[in-house]
């Protein structure tokens, strides 16, 4: 069994607020309670953040076993099978308030699919090229050696050789390729046989707009929805607007690649209407968007 911390993958920032807060309540507490006098309770609130920015040692540990992956945060453990892990999420943006680059890292699981499914294991800066720094923790490249060794996907895998490279370890092993899934496409007319009317779609989608922070099937409810009316309205047209084609191939692309499936062009079209049917026949909510 082998153990990993990582320690240095969460950003302080994020912790010194979340400590500011808890210092904040903690005068107010104080204050309110005439337990001690201002001066006092505002050097206790910000040792209580201090503590709180410094104090938490670890994002998570990851315990490497046989037959699963465990997964400790904020001391409670969680275990994932190995058949149940799809790779490794790793998402970059820009800081709304510093403008800094940085990374998010999350586990991917086969159920629900979802980008954005699975346990956060750290946030951490990269340069503005979204490439490492060059100071990256050991702990950070045994967490992309560890997906090696088990033949799982990371999403760049580039920038994670970078980083086992800097600590003398081995490259990923290749990248498998991911194609749709076989089996028969339904006709529009039966993959869509009980969507709501197109304009009737759009005002809802319009007033459910998902988010990366969305919940994972939430958010891929989303996507799939928003692909089948694309692929709908092109279909109406008779395929003949390049525009509304060029869209439903968009459109279907963001699904294809939330799901990590490989399709281009009308391949991802096909694949959109096969989930929809899919999603269509097995969920028990209505079509018309009301009730989710």
């Amino acid at each position: 069994m082998r153990t990993i911390r990582l320690r240095y993958t969460r950003l302080r920032g994020e912790s010194l607020g979340a400590g500011c807060l808890l210092g904040l309540a903690t005068l107010i507490a104080l204050t309110e309670s005439g337990a001690t006098a201002p001066a006092t309770g505002v050097l206790i609130a910000a040792l209580v953040a201090a503590a709180v920015a410094v104090g938490t040692p670890y994002t998570c540990w990851l315990r490497e076993e046989v037959d699963g992956l465990t997964v400790v945060r904020l001391l409670v453990a969680r275990r994932y099978a190995w058949s149940e892990i799809r790779g490794l999420l790793m998402e970059f943006d820009e800081e709304d308030e510093t403008g800094v680059r940085r990374i998010t890292l999350r586990l991917r699981l086969v159920d629900p699919p979802g980008r954005f499914w699975g346990p956060l294991f750290g946030q951490f800066t990269v340069t503005d090229e979204d490439r490492p720094r060059g100071v990256e923790p050991r702990a950070l490249a045994e967490l992309f050696a560890l997906f090696g060794r088990h033949g799982l996907p990371v999403d760049r895998p580039e920038f994670a050789d970078a980083v086992l490279s800097l600590h003398g370890l081995p490259r990923l092993p290749p990248r498998p390729v991911r194609t749709v899934p076989v089996g028969p496409v339904p006709t529009p007319a039966e993959a869509y046989a009980d969507a709501p009317g197109v304009e009737e779609e759009r005002r809802d989608l319009a007033a459910c707009r998902s988010t990366v922070k969305s919940p994972p099937r939430r958010r891929r409810e989303y996507l799939l929805r928003i692909a089948a009316r694309a692929d709908r309205v092109a279909l109406a047209g008779g395929d003949a607007d390049v525009e509304q084609v060029a869209w439903a191939r968009i459109a279907a692309g963001y699904l294809t690649e939330h799901d990590g499936a490989t399709a281009d062009g009308d391949d991802a079209r096909a694949y959109v209407r096969r989930q929809y049917l899919d999603w269509s026949r097995t969920s028990a909510e209505p079509r018309n968007g009301r009730g989710r």
